[in-house]
């Protein structure tokens, strides 16, 4: 399908009414108990689970165009550095697919009809599909989409709510991406092991362990002994 009869589609299916579309529902859950979790791929998954993930695996929704015109946005929103990747280097056209099959009713109507009035715009501004602008051009477009709250009750409300649909979409996969996630040079929980208070923290206190307990405060062959202590509240392990 080439881009033109795809943007009749578009048209055809009023694009504009499902960019305002806010529907949430999806795929009915299982009743708690009502069946047996099994071991499959990363963890516990039911039945129903199961059958969801491999129709997702199985599925697609976004032509090659949209997809094309889905990554530009991306890269417009996390454009990346000399030092940190953008979006599309971070998988995040395939998020969006699997994000519109995983909640079809959330995401296709108001990303496909987004799509089409972006390229109905870029049309009536440049006579030209939004994929072949000037970033210059896309940009003029963006300007008047990206704040969605002054966008309010003008002809750009319907983009703007594409638009913050896409930013939202886009800035969740690229920070949950294994790329991404390390431009916030997050550590997550990391082993250490406790020498007790450095020793100027407590000269500046004017503190100092007691000798008699400072072995087994800091002593690492006992790091996986469980402290006890007796009636009189003295440490015996």
């Amino acid at each position: 399908m080439n881009r033109r009869t795809t943007l009749k589609n578009l048209l055809a299916g009023a694009a504009g009414a499902a960019l305002l579309s806010n529907a949430t529902s999806c795929e009915s859950p299982v009743e708690a108990g009502a069946v047996k979790a099994e071991a499959a791929g990363y963890g516990l998954r039911f039945p129903h689970e199961i059958k969801h993930d491999a129709r997702i695996a199985a599925d697609s929704f976004f032509t090659d165009a949209e997809k094309v015109d889905l990554g530009i946005l991306a890269d417009i929103i996390a454009p990346g550095t000399e030092t940190e990747p953008k979006a599309t280097d971070t998988g995040i056209v395939d998020f969006f697919e699997f994000m519109a099959l995983d909640l079809p009713d959330y995401y296709q109507g108001i990303l496909r009809g987004g799509i089409g009035w972006l390229n109905i715009e870029a049309s009536r501004r440049f006579d030209r599909y939004f994929v072949d602008l000037t970033p210059a051009e896309r940009i003029e477009i963006i300007d008047d989409i990206a704040y969605p709250e002054e966008a309010e009750d003008t002809e750009f409300e319907a983009g703007a709510a594409f638009f913050d649909r896409v930013r939202y979409l886009t800035l969740t996969g690229y920070f949950t991406s294994e790329k991404g996630i390390k431009t916030l040079d997050y550590q997550g929980n990391s082993p250490n092991v406790w020498d007790g208070v450095p020793q100027e923290v407590l000269d500046k206190h004017g503190l100092e362990y007691d000798p008699k307990y400072l072995p087994q405060y800091v002593d690492q062959s006992k790091r996986d002994i469980q402290a006890e202590w007796d009636d009189d509240m003295n440490l015996i392990t």
